[in-house]
């Protein structure tokens, strides 16, 4: 019984094939992997922003209604016009800090795209920088 074995010549085509298989193999691994990262972290971002897009809707209801409730007929419209900007103030610095935090996230796939372009340099010859 004898098995079939594969053996290349170092610097044969079928031996740059089989690298180069491999090479691309292993990049469309790193490629699945940051995909399953972006997706878990936009998943993770998307139910963070609706569980709190609830809770301030369901807090804002409740104090309005607990403030119109207390308040006496000659405050009223002072004390919702202080609440109306307290909100719109607070969903403001929530946005503003979602879009700091979006903005320091790096460009999606940049790992896999930066070692492509390795790749690509090493196999036209080019020196890595």
């Amino acid at each position: 019984m004898s098995e079939k074995q594969h053996s290349h010549h170092p610097g044969s085509l079928s031996s740059f094939a089989d690298g180069v298989v491999s090479l691309l193999l292993t990049r469309a691994e790193l490629l699945t992997l940051e995909a399953q990262e972006l997706k878990d972290e936009i998943l993770a971002n998307l139910f963070s922003g609706m569980l709190a897009l609830i809770l301030l809707a369901i807090g804002l209801l409740a104090t309005l209604f607990l403030l119109w409730i207390l308040t006496p007929v000659a405050f009223k419209a002072w004390a919702m016009a202080s609440m109306a900007l307290l909100f719109i103030g607070g969903s403001l610095l929530l946005l503003w800090q979602l879009r700091r935090r979006l903005l320091r996230q790096g460009p999606a796939f940049a790992l896999t795209i930066q070692e492509l372009r390795k790749d690509w340099g090493a196999m036209s010859g080019q020196e890595p920088k």
